[in-house]
């Protein structure tokens, strides 16, 4: 006869599973399996007409390669679904469950009440062979839905029939996982071979039949080290095909060689430079006709900025400027300065601050500073990075502008998609040994050391980081104690604000963990005390906030190569060529 104290409702099993969460995992489930198949159909409609426009041996081999993906793609919804079933089954048998978990609970409540001198031994025994049977009940429950998920088949392999192909030797086993992701690799890389069996014109030709192709390498980039890999293998003629015949795609793509990737930007700029020198003469007439004086103005800024766009692409078209990513519509430009090679010892990623633009690479201030530390390091490459949205970098000149740009600099979401973007770039540069190899430094300045920190919690690491006059750090950001960390700055506009708590919410790298600060005096700085009621002038020895008459010039200066900031730049340059790799 069972002891009324071996039965309690501790010993009742427990229904650790949310019942809700199940149910809601299931619909996720039905919704992919209901949009699976439309999109594998999408794919192979996109390839469906492959062999309008490129006639060759390989094309049947491409299109065959892309026909599993709809019945592979019916194979996975179908999956998807069973998987559905279960997952719903179980839900509402655990609901049944939960309810018969509930009435032992309540009879043990009420058993637990039932006088000590009560003869409640077979009412004992009875509740504990129920607890019993409830929890085998679930066990068995939980270990059917287990079985039904196992026996679910996986999807038959992705290969189709190729015409004359040869089978390959079998390798070792491959994971479900390990087997979607070459099959992306693969579908990310058919247009790029497509390419590369054509010559020049016909490249053109099919990038302008299939747009898809481009935006499918966008959205979906290959690894950097598969797209090298792949690379090497191409003899220079292919290689000059694809420059010269898809510069746009090419001077982007990731894992293609830096002097590669310059060379298509050279195209593209040529390409661009040629519009530009025909617009010119269109505004010179219009820019003096009858209008207001601020359309005037307006038309004399337009034909100064395409002047200073002309004259910035014929230093890239005669190789005095190269790039590694030339977008202009999209506010997107990267210039290289120096060439890598195999006296690469420093490589410098640099990013600049707020109100960057395009425009800021043609009149040079956004490089001034890293090309004056490429000049005094003959071991040196930089990278100059404006390949994301910028705060600012689409607003006017006007007061309103440039506050909207200011408050932009400050808004916290701005670093994450920033710094993904600046680690996807570096690993693309990274997959050049001559640039891996070396040391790799990271400088930013003011809002550019948002970005810069950013790509560090994105998984890239710096050797060693410098900050101009940063502005702020991302939340969950910690110093890595592999890497070096400099703050550089004058007393400016924004160190008054991150004084004052208006800027960075605290994260700034002058008071940040980590970085070692080095503030430079310049005249017309001074120490305003603060506290008290009538401060700051009856509480000399109160604490104070250093200001300075001429902060926005201050804070331009320490990203220039002018001769006021010589002392601050023969000192950075130092510490940069001070660490070896």
């Amino acid at each position: 006869m069972a002891d009324r104290m071996s039965v309690g409702v501790d010993v009742i099993p427990e229904l650790s599973i949310d019942v809700g969460e199940l149910t809601r995992v299931a619909g996720e489930l039905r919704a992919k399996a209901r949009d699976l198949p439309a999109a594998a159909a999408a794919v192979v409609q996109s390839w469906d007409g492959l062999g309008a426009v490129y006639e060759a041996p390989e094309t049947a081999e491409l299109n065959a390669k892309m026909m599993p993906l709809a019945p592979v793609g019916i194979d996975v919804c179908q999956a998807l679904a069973r998987a559905a079933d279960i997952v719903d089954q179980l839900a509402d048998d655990l609901m049944w469950l939960a309810m018969r978990r509930r009435g032992l609970v309540e009879d043990v409540e009420d058993l637990s009440r039932t006088p000590e001198d009560a003869d409640s031994g077979e009412l004992t025994a009875d509740l504990k062979a129920r607890i019993d049977h409830f929890g085998a009940a679930l066990e068995e429950r939980l270990d059917r839905a287990r079985a039904d998920v196992a026996a679910i088949a996986p999807p038959a392999a992705c290969i189709g029939e190729i015409p004359d192909a040869v089978a390959p030797p079998r390798g070792p086993g491959m994971t479900w996982a390990a087997h979607s992701e070459t099959t992306a690799t693969d579908l990310v890389l058919a247009p790029l071979l497509a390419l590369a069996r054509s010559g020049t014109s016909r490249i053109a030709r099919l990038l302008a039949a299939h747009p898809e192709w481009a935006e499918l390498l966008r959205q979906r980039p290959p690894s950097p080290t598969v797209v090298r890999a792949w690379w090497q293998t191409l003899p220079p003629a292919t290689v000059a095909a694809l420059i010269d015949g898809a510069p746009a795609l090419i001077g982007a793509l990731g894992g293609v060689p830096p002097l590669d990737r310059v060379a298509a930007n050279r195209v593209s700029a040529r390409v661009r430079l040629r519009e530009v020198e025909a617009e010119i003469p269109e505004w010179e007439l219009v820019s003096t006709e009858g209008a207001s004086a601020d359309l005037q103005a307006q038309r004399r800024a337009a034909l100064a900025a395409l002047r200073a766009e002309g004259d910035y692409l014929r230093r890239v078209v005669a190789g005095d400027v190269t790039l590694v990513l030339y977008q202009p519509d999209d506010n997107r430009i990267v210039e290289m300065i120096g060439t890598p090679g195999s006296g690469t010892r420093r490589v410098l990623t640099y990013v600049p601050g707020t109100f960057t633009t395009v425009g800021s690479f043609y009149d040079r201030s956004a490089q001034a500073m890293p090309a004056w530390l490429a000049e005094q390091d003959d071991g040196m490459v930089a990278f100059v990075w404006k390949g994301s949205q910028f705060p600012g970098d689409d607003e006017g000149s006007g007061a309103t502008d440039q506050l909207r740009g200011i408050l932009e600099a400050n808004e916290q979401s701005r670093g994450v998609p920033a710094g993904e973007a600046l680690a996807r770039f570096v690993g693309e540069m990274r997959s050049d040994p001559a640039i891996s190899d070396a040391r790799q430094i990271g400088a930013g300045y003011s809002w550019g050391l948002v970005p810069l920190t950013s790509s560090e919690m994105a998984g890239t690491h710096y050797d060693a980081v410098h900050s101009f006059a940063g502005a702020w750090v991302p939340e969950g950001w910690g110093a890595d104690p592999t890497t070096t960390y400099f703050h550089w700055s004058y007393t400016d506009f924004l160190s008054m604000a991150q004084d004052v708590g208006l800027v960075g919410e605290a994260r700034n790298p002058d008071t940040t963990p980590g970085f070692q600060s080095r503030i430079y005096d310049r005249p017309g700085d001074y120490d305003v005390p603060l506290g008290g009621e009538l401060a700051p002038f009856l509480d000399p020895d109160g604490p104070s906030i250093r200001i300075s008459l001429d902060p926005f010039a201050n804070h331009q200066l320490i990203s220039s190569a002018q001769p006021e900031n010589y002392q601050t730049a023969a000192a950075i340059s130092e510490a940069m060529m001070e660490g070896q790799r």
